[in-house]
């Protein structure tokens, strides 16, 4: 590793970018009022530059840090692209949290790392509007089509997991997450087991898994590295 100066101390804590080991920081700063921002302007804006600046150089390896609890999905979806447009292969490493937009942003990764003690929070996320009924319309068929665009980006991982396990994977995973979540409710839901047996043929098993996710996506479903790994919404558990 190389050994760092006092400047590139410096630059590096300004930035959120060590530009010698090519790794970034992808967190929150908190505001004015001291509270913490999440996935926003400032921090699409620094991701951002960080990659470009990073890629003008080279296009080895990039490396990103992230504590993320989620924000902005137009801000989020800025960092997505970013990320996943990238020629330099990138690897996300999840420290703390991934949640609601953090979670998608994971999504954007050529490698995907949840440290031990980290969790995963997926949802449809919250909106509210206030203008005319025209304009208020317009906006909701636009939440239509980004939830489904975050539909499909899940279960484009999911399904990929799903191939390299075999038939039969997903339905296993997915019934002992379900039956979990509902295990945590209060007082206990009546029905104990969930179980399910997806069709073979892949276009309908597609659908038959959205189903699913759906109704995970309608509270938030909050999920341990273990089970993050297990759907194939990420790739490992990292081990120093």
């Amino acid at each position: 590793m190389a050994k760092l100066n006092k400047d590139h101390t410096e630059k590096w804590l300004l930035n959120n970018v060590d530009t010698l080991n090519r790794t970034i920081y992808l967190g929150s700063v908190p505001n004015s009022e001291n509270i913490e921002s999440g996935v926003d302007a400032f921090m699409a804006e620094s991701l951002i530059k960080s990659m470009y600046f990073l890629e003008t150089q080279n296009h080895e390896p990039i490396t990103i840090l992230m504590n993320n609890p989620g924000g902005d999905f137009f801000h989020g979806l800025a960092i997505y692209d970013a990320i996943n447009t990238a020629k330099s292969h990138c690897t996300i490493k999840t420290y703390g949290y991934a949640m609601s937009m953090g979670s998608m942003i994971l999504q954007a990764a050529d490698h995907r790392v949840m440290t031990p003690n980290s969790k995963f929070m997926i949802h449809y996320g919250y909106d509210s509007q206030e203008d005319n009924v025209r304009t208020v319309v317009k906006w909701i068929d636009e939440s239509k089509r980004l939830a489904y665009f975050m539909e499909n980006v899940y279960l484009e991982m999911m399904m990929d997991k799903e191939e390299k396990e075999g038939h039969g994977y997903l339905a296993d995973m997915l019934g002992k997450i379900m039956t979990k979540q509902y295990e945590l409710e209060y007082p206990p839901s009546s029905r104990k087991t969930f179980s399910y047996n997806f069709s073979k043929k892949k276009e309908v098993k597609v659908e038959e898994v959205r189903t699913i996710l759906k109704e995970m996506l309608s509270f938030d479903t909050i999920l341990t590295a273990e089970e993050t790994v297990s759907l194939g919404l990420a790739d490992e558990i990292y081990k120093p």
